[in-house]
């Protein structure tokens, strides 16, 4: 497993640009000793350096040197980065640790620890580990539930949020998802947050191109949509809104 998992990595890898979510061993060590070389000078240190001490920062475990986040004043959690020869055996124990659970469980647990142990390296290990793609295959009984079906294009819509911060890009940790139930037609925003005002401003510039949908759902939780349902009705004082089950 630990080699087909390698492999896949790799060809992850071969088709990102250079960045510090994917380092190999050699970048890895070349890392702590710029890093330290940066950390060694007093004065003259160059806008490159500067950079360099604000992303990483270098901690002696035992006879190791381990390449961390910097850390702040308000903040004395140590998060490590992890090169690609040692990515496997972290991803494994942190998956046993937590009893196989989900990518969710696994991104959490990873992310207290380690700063570039992306949801896309943890879907990875899922895929492959034998016990969890048994659990998947078992049919699950119930109830058969009819797919919901629309007549019209923005008659029925759905937003969802997709959890980037692990890979934000500067201040967008999210992205925000709207898509059209009949055409798939779907909209991408990025977001800063998932509070309701932002989520709500995002929704009204839609519908001011596209129009309100008769039915909006979201998955995200009653608490969550009661305050986005509450954001856009002070925006927009004339909106009516029937609270009702998809």
């Amino acid at each position: 497993m630990e080699e087909r998992f390698n492999s896949k990595v790799l060809e992850v890898m071969a088709k990102k640009k250079q960045n510090t979510v994917f380092l190999t061993k050699d970048k890895y060590q070349s890392l702590i000793q710029k890093v330290n070389e940066s950390k060694s000078k007093i004065v003259g240190k160059t806008p490159l350096e500067h950079n360099l001490l604000k992303k990483f920062d270098v901690l002696k475990v035992g006879d190791t040197e381990k390449l961390i986040c910097p850390l702040d004043e308000g903040n004395q959690s140590v998060r490590f980065y992890a090169h690609f020869e040692e990515l496997f055996g972290l991803v494994q124990e942190a998956h046993t640790s937590i009893g196989h659970g989900g990518r969710t469980r696994m991104l959490k647990e990873l992310q207290k620890k380690y700063k570039n142990i992306t949801i896309q390296i943890i879907m990875i290990y899922l895929n492959l580990c034998e016990i969890c793609q048994k659990k998947s295959q078992v049919p699950k009984k119930g109830l058969v539930v009819k797919p919901l079906l629309s007549k019209e294009m923005n008659s029925r819509c759905q937003i969802d949020l997709i959890d980037m911060q692990a890979q934000a890009d500067s201040d967008f940790k999210f992205i925000f998802v709207y898509q059209d139930h009949l055409t798939k037609f779907v909209q991408l925003r990025p977001l800063k947050s998932k509070r309701a005002e932002e989520v709500a401003h995002v929704l009204l510039d839609i519908f001011c191109a596209f129009g309100a949908p008769s039915i909006l759902q979201s998955d995200n939780g009653r608490e969550f949509c009661n305050r986005v349902i509450e954001e856009l009705c002070s925006k927009w004082k004339d909106l009516k809104i029937v609270h009702g089950k998809p």
